[in-house]
């Protein structure tokens, strides 16, 4: 999964020098991060809902249903018995136990610096939501982590492979996690892949995983904004967008993988445009867009 850095560009906040990397900004009298009312993120934790693993490491959503075992598939992203069974029975709450962490000293985790730039461009924003889609491990080239643990931040951590979620649950992050692929329809479905470094593909003969729509997680935990969207999942960028219905929720800022996009980035800035987002600039294989009602901006010609 591959994760690079901001190529120069230029919106409204201060001079950030990044792994010889410049990034700079022109703070104004305008720029600010507007507030809405955070998301709602309660999951009744009842003893008949929530139970402890053997281990006692991690706790572990439970069947609240006695019916008969549902079947997701072809059930439309909006579906209120979909939304259940991913609350109820797939997400996994934030752990309760100490992190558990290869590089416990380090405060920034990204391969080159994305949760740094989004931190300046967020202003430091505390107590956000983030969604960090490809998530892996939980800890190498994480977008997240630093806003979970710098900033008390909330999220949520969608990964397919089922070798790297196990990992991730290892970690004991404090964001909910969910072992699961993006459907590329407003449809839940199956779908096969295999890992492919840290990321995954689309295979025949690989791995059969859950495809979810983005939007059935998202109204699992009540979430209506996102304050920071990380997405990376090695080609699938495009589609997974066109499936969110953009008048039911926001983001605020989005990091984008686009260098294996077959559409092409200029195609992905065209979309997010017309769906009432500006454009701040491409990296190397990542783009970034805002939400101007959330992050005012301003982006000058290089």
């Amino acid at each position: 999964m591959g994760k690079m850095g901001l190529s120069p560009l230029r919106v409204i906040l201060p001079i950030v020098a990044i792994l010889g990397l410049v990034i700079t900004f022109y703070p104004t009298e305008n720029t600010t991060v507007t507030s809405e009312p955070r998301p709602i993120m309660d999951i009744p934790n009842s003893a008949d809902e929530v139970q402890k693993s053997n281990n006692g490491n991690q706790l572990q959503t439970s069947s609240v249903c006695n019916c008969s075992p549902y079947d997701f598939r072809g059930a439309d992203q909006e579906d209120p018995r979909l939304i259940e069974y991913i609350r109820r029975e797939l997400l996994v709450p934030p752990s309760i136990q100490p992190y558990k962490l290869a590089r416990s000293g380090a405060v920034h985790f990204s391969q080159f610096d994305q949760s740094r730039i989004a931190n300046e461009m967020l202003r430091g924003m505390k107590d956000g939501f983030f969604v960090e889609v490809g998530a892996a491990d939980g800890e190498r080239l994480s977008n997240s982590i630093f806003f979970e643990r710098e900033l008390g931040w909330r999220g949520l951590l969608i990964e397919a492979i089922p070798s790297y979620f196990e990992a991730l649950k290892k970690k004991h992050r404090k964001a909910y996690a969910i072992h699961a692929a993006l459907s590329q329809t407003t449809s839940a479905s199956e779908v096969s892949m295999k890992a492919n470094g840290l990321g995954s593909k689309l295979s025949a003969h690989g791995i059969t995983v859950k495809g979810l729509p983005f939007f059935s997680i998202l109204q699992a935990l009540d979430v209506k904004v996102v304050d920071f969207l990380s997405l990376d999942i090695e080609s699938f960028e495009v589609k997974i967008l066109k499936t969110i219905p953009w008048d039911k929720i926001k983001f605020r800022l989005m990091c984008i993988e686009v260098n294996h996009i077959p559409e092409g980035k200029e195609f992905l800035t065209k979309f997010l445009q017309e769906k009432g987002y500006k454009f701040l600039g491409y990296g190397k294989i990542d783009a970034w867009y805002s939400h101007p009602d959330l992050l005012e901006t301003k982006v000058k010609p290089h």
